[in-house]
């Protein structure tokens, strides 16, 4: 499968102790052979039956409760064996049930541990029981906040590489599937070194092998998991061998004030490969499809169609994104081909143009004009002024006049014109007279929202509230939520 590793497990740099990552296969694997040896067994009991001892003996010393799984390496094992929820792991914790594995917040020190789920409470709460407690209690209440419900990936299929866990030593082999039995996957071991050719593996101890640094191409999408954020950006795993960079700038087309109310750790996120630094083996992530800085952006649009349309000829365009020097525009032809065009910002209005961003904003619907074509750069210009004497800005705003008088609380019905990783833009009916306003992702439902499109489709009918109406930039926001 060419998507091998396209999610990797949790924690999966903690699955091993230092030492056994710097042991090598081979190593492992003698490793593997030599507690199989029957001469060990006594050996093996008298370290279990002191360690044993020792822990009671600990246990009855100590008067301070301990937090649950407080060893990293048996933490990151356990964790390690579960894969992310594209194929299999952590989602929000939702619909749970008494059963349910899960990976639950520990109230005492704030830390995020492997758990089951016990009982349901009457407040609420979740009675989670630990995985291992490590002489702390065994079970907490947790609110659903605190809770993430884990999903066994099981859709393995014959052929594919992975990585498991051998059933007599616990460590994690390479192998290949070769057989798929009730519930479990048969396992074809890459070396078995004197031990079994195949083992029968649970698929909570499987998991798909890391993508290497090299075969990661700019351009490529990916869906990860936020491993933590940031001021600056988030770290979002894609189940390559290291974390990649997510950005703000590149979270949205629009700008991001706050981080974190756009990003949480655990979210599950859509991701491109931005750009790589090769003499340091680092990746960049972004969430906007083609702004990359490598050299695998998005193939340029065909401008062929719009080469020989005559530069007094007005076209309606969606602003896609603004920068300093002017704004980018998408125009779409009446037969279907489209291409974006750069509005330079001395062409934006008669007169000065101190800031772009006071005159467009990214989605607002333009009138504009293309001035010229370079087939050879794959450049296209445009104007929003009339261009032969006269005008002051041609962008015939729609008359939002019908829609100021619309109370905020006063739900009306509209359509789904258009969709936007920002938001979706839907056509309402006041007085007998259309307009678009964007509802943005915010206002889509109660909750976040990762996708647009996973909530919405262009065509649907939605119920909107007018929340304000700007008549002079020709601007409405709507709101699919309830009133605060």
């Amino acid at each position: 499968s060419s998507n091998f590793g396209s999610i990797r497990p949790l924690e999966h740099n903690f699955g091993e102790t230092p030492q056994e990552k710097k042991a090598s296969a081979s190593d492992k694997m003698a490793l593997r052979a030599s507690k199989r040896s029957a001469g060990l067994l006594p050996l093996l009991l008298l370290v279990a039956l002191s360690y044993a001892f020792s822990t009671l003996t600990f246990v009855s010393l100590s008067t301070a409760p301990r937090r649950p799984a407080t060893s990293r390496v048996a933490q990151g094992r356990e964790r390690s064996r579960v894969a992310l929820a594209a194929r299999g792991g952590e989602e929000n914790g939702e619909k749970l049930a008494v059963g349910d594995v899960v990976s639950a917040l520990c109230p005492d020190d704030d830390q995020w541990y492997p758990g089951t789920i016990e009982k349901i409470n009457d407040d609420s709460t979740f009675c989670v029981k630990w995985d291992d407690p490590e002489g702390g209690p065994e079970t907490h209440d947790v609110p659903l906040d605190g809770i993430r419900k884990i999903v066994i990936f099981k859709d393995y299929k014959v052929g594919e590489k992975v990585e498991a866990v051998f059933p007599d030593d616990g460590y994690w082999y390479p192998g290949e599937v070769t057989k798929i039995g009730d519930g479990k996957f048969t396992v074809k071991w890459e070396d078995p070194d004197g031990g079994p050719e195949e083992s029968e593996v649970d698929p909570k101890e499987m998991k798909y092998p890391p993508i290497p640094y090299d075969q990661l191409a700019v351009g490529q999408k990916y869906q990860g998991t936020v491993k933590s954020v940031l001021d600056f950006g988030a770290f979002v795993d894609i189940g390559a061998e290291s974390d990649g960079l997510l950005h703000i700038s590149r979270i949205s087309q629009e700008r991001i004030e706050n981080i974190y109310d756009v990003l949480s750790e655990g979210q599950q996120v859509d991701v491109w490969i931005a750009g790589k630094r090769e003499d340091e083996g680092k990746y960049g992530l972004t969430m906007v499809e083609g702004l990359t800085d490598g050299p695998a952006r998005r193939a340029p649009a065909d401008l062929t169609p719009f080469a020989d349309l005559p530069s007094d000829e007005w076209f309606t365009g969606v602003v896609a994104r603004t920068a300093p020097f002017g704004a980018f525009v998408t125009v779409t032809l009446e037969d279907g081909a489209t291409a974006d065009g750069l509005v330079h910002v001395s062409k934006i209005k008669d007169g000065f143009v101190d800031n772009v961003d006071d005159e467009v904003s990214v989605g607002q619907d333009v009138k504009v004009r293309i001035e010229s074509v370079d087939l050879d750069s794959n450049r296209m210009s445009l104007s929003m002024r009339e261009g032969f004497g006269g005008g002051g800005g041609f962008r015939e705003p729609v008359d939002l006049t019908p829609f100021e008088s619309v109370s905020p609380d006063t739900w009306v019905n509209g359509k789904v014109a258009r969709l936007a990783p920002f938001g979706a833009f839907v056509t309402v009916t006041a007085e007998g007279k259309s307009a678009d306003g964007l509802v943005h992702i915010t206002q889509i439902r109660d909750g976040f929202v990762e996708s647009v499109e996973d909530e919405l489709s262009v065509g649907q009918e939605v119920e909107v509230r007018i929340e304000s109406v700007d008549v002079d930039s020709g601007k409405m926001s709507l709101s699919m939520k309830q009133p605060e």
